[in-house]
C-alpha cells in the first residue's frame, strides 16, 4: 500500500510543476489562485511520501496530517524538525496567498530538499525521480527543471 502513496506523490508533483511553468512569466502577482494550487498540490505530495513512510514503518494512518507530522519529527530525525518550516510555509500559502514571492519561491526550495530527505528513507523500489521535484528549486517558472 506505501506504492499508491508514493504514486500519489508523484502525480502532484508531476501536476504542480507542470501548473508552475505555465505561469506568465511576469505575473507571479496575478497568479496567487493558481499559486495557492501549486502550493496546495506540495503540501499534500510531502504528506503522501509520510504516509507512505508511516505505513512502511507498520503504523496505521488516522488521516489526520497533524499525526503525521507527528510522526515524522519523531522518527525521522533532526532534518524533518529542521526543515519542516518549508511545506508548513506552503501549506499556509495555500491558505493565505499573500506571501511576498520570494517567500513563496524559498519555500519550494527548500521543501524539494525536504522530499530529497523523506525520497531517501524509502526503499530504492519506492523512490521517486529527482525529476519529480527538481522544478522546485528553480528561480523562475519558465526554467526547464
Amino acid at each position: 500500500m506505501p506504492q499508491i502513496y508514493i504514486g500519489y506523490a508523484w502525480s502532484r508533483l508531476a501536476e504542480a510543476g507542470a501548473r508552475y511553468r505555465n505561469i506568465p512569466a511576469p505575473e507571479f502577482e496575478a497568479n496567487r489562485g493558481e499559486l495557492a494550487k501549486i502550493a496546495s498540490l506540495i503540501w499534500d505530495a510531502v504528506i503522501d511520501i509520510l504516509s507512505a513512510l508511516a505505513l512502511l514503518d507498520n503504523l496505521t494512518l488516522s488521516g489526520r496530517s497533524t499525526d503525521l507530522v507527528r510522526y515524522a519529527k519523531k522518527e525521522l530525525g533532526r532534518a524533518i524538525n529542521t526543515g519542516w518550516w518549508a511545506p508548513a510555509q506552503l501549506h499556509n500559502f495555500q491558505h493565505k496567498p499573500d506571501h511576498p514571492e520570494p517567500d513563496f519561491r524559498q519555500a519550494c526550495f527548500y521543501t524539494g530538499i525536504l522530499l530529497q530527505l523523506l525520497n531517501a528513507r524509502l526503499p530504492a523500489a519506492l523512490q521517486l525521480p529527482a525529476t519529480s521535484r527538481s522544478w522546485l528549486a528553480l528561480p523562475s517558472p519558465h526554467q526547464d527543471g
